[in-house]
């Protein structure tokens, strides 16, 4: 096989991957599942997807001005609500700037923040980060993707995994919205059932 061959073959199996993860995340996030059993499926697939240890999906907590744990998957997943300062460390800089991230080796990244390996418990090796937005192109988390196996992560597994992140941020701005709904509409009736009450 030459040089423009492999190419193509590298190209189309590229693609390939990327179709698979489309359409299993897809499957995943139409489902209309409560918020945390439809991150913890997204986050599944994402890791499957690239072959790697662990992984977390960090929301922001805008009026504290933290990223809080959500939903961790590894050996050693971090507690659900632990948050630490939504400008430290690599996923604070994701979270602050929208880039997604690649590093080879976290422990030579200069935005590593080494308080996050107290609170996690976690040894991370290399790692992909990445801005989680809404519709508007706001922040609204993290999607962070751990120690791949038989490997490092690379540029490949950063565009496989933007599509995951941002079909993922859709589905979490989406259920967001539907639980605000819902919430508003037991209000209603609320007020309701207390104003019958009185004139009763």
């Amino acid at each position: 096989m030459n040089t423009k061959d492999s190419t193509v073959a590298y190209e189309l199996k590229r693609r390939e991957k990327e179709l698979e993860a489309v359409r299993r995340i897809s499957q995943t996030l139409f489902q209309h599942l409560p918020l945390d059993e439809l991150v913890e499926k997204a986050l599944s697939v994402a890791l499957e997807v690239v072959n790697a240890e662990a992984g977390s999906v960090i929301l922001a907590d805008h009026e504290n001005k933290e990223l809080v744990f959500f939903h961790s998957i590894g050996s050693t997943a971090p507690q659900v609500g632990k948050t630490f300062a939504w400008d430290k460390g690599i996923a604070g800089w994701v979270f602050q700037k929208g880039e997604a991230v690649v590093t080879e080796d976290v422990k030579r990244d200069d935005r590593h923040f080494h308080g996050i390996d107290e609170i996690t418990g976690y040894t991370t090796h290399d790692m992909i980060a990445l801005p989680l937005k809404s519709w508007e192109g706001n922040p609204i988390g993290v999607l962070e993707i751990m120690n791949k196996r038989g490997g490092k992560l690379d540029q490949d597994d950063v565009e496989v995994l933007t599509i995951i992140s941002a079909l993922t941020a859709i589905s979490i701005e989406e259920t967001y919205l539907i639980e605000k709904a819902k919430l508003s509409e037991i209000l209603h009736l609320l007020v309701i059932v207390v104003m019958m009450s009185k004139i009763f």
